[in-house]
């Protein structure tokens, strides 16, 4: 597992010309995902990359989305709005406190926060737009910060995956948010935060599925497959 860890990358990229365009690899062997904004062709587009395929000339990418930027920043502005609401609902619905946290013997990892996690964990190349775990990273030393949650281990706003101990494995719990300026805990467990989340692709599937165009039925049917909710429209799979 540790091999392969080191084999995961992130790469961005940003021009005033061309755009932005974000690359991280698919749990397919050799190939990548890209996100990305054409300033040229002025729209956003999701797409596969087989690296395999060196021939020049020979059709390595893939789309499955493809949007105008009007259209897309339209979706942004409206989709901020639900998601903010619904997010701020989420936590605030979930306010607890340390003691509760402590009673259920809940663990978290510390190294993640701490002011040199990044400087150990990942290597920067080309002024920051290409991160990858260092080939030398101590594992142990992830594996030796995680422990029973004390007040003293939540830092002023900030998260933390919470984990419990089920046979002999850690199992995630839930998240827990601490939030300075409200003086507050709050923690959201994992199956509501699984519930949320559902909740958001599917208010995005049907978005999407409201303005159907056939750049963006790929993405809309692997959605479609994913989700697989009542609440879906049938007729995504008719198209």
């Amino acid at each position: 597992m540790i091999d392969e860890l080191r084999k995961l990358y992130i790469r961005f990229n940003y021009t005033d010309e061309n755009g932005f365009i974000f690359n991280a690899p698919t749990l397919n062997k050799g190939e990548h995902i890209s996100i990305g904004f054409d300033n040229k062709r002025k729209e956003f587009n999701v797409h596969f990359t087989d690296d395999s395929i060196k021939e020049l000339g020979a059709k390595r990418r893939t789309f499955i989305f493809v949007i105008s930027a009007f259209r897309f920043f339209l979706f942004l502005k409206r989709f901020e709005v639900f998601y903010n609401q619904s997010i701020l609902n989420l936590v605030f619905s979930s306010k607890t406190n340390f003691g509760k946290l402590k009673k259920h013997k809940l663990i978290i990892n510390t190294f993640m926060t701490s002011d040199e996690a990044e400087e150990k964990l990942i290597h920067k190349r080309k002024k920051g737009k290409h991160w990858k775990f260092r080939e030398n990273f101590d594992f142990d030393n992830i594996l030796e910060n995680y422990k029973y949650i004390e007040e003293s281990d939540l830092s002023n706003n900030s998260f933390y995956y919470a984990y419990k101990f089920k046979k002999n494995n850690l199992s995630v719990q839930g998240i827990i948010f601490k939030i300075e300026n409200l003086n507050s805990i709050y923690f959201i467990p994992i199956k509501k935060w699984n519930r949320f989340m559902r909740q958001m692709a599917i208010a995005m599937y049907n978005y999407f599925n409201t303005y159907p165009t056939e750049e963006t039925l790929p993405f809309r049917q692997l959605m479609y497959e994913r989700l697989k909710h009542p609440y879906l429209n049938d007729e995504v799979g008719k198209e």
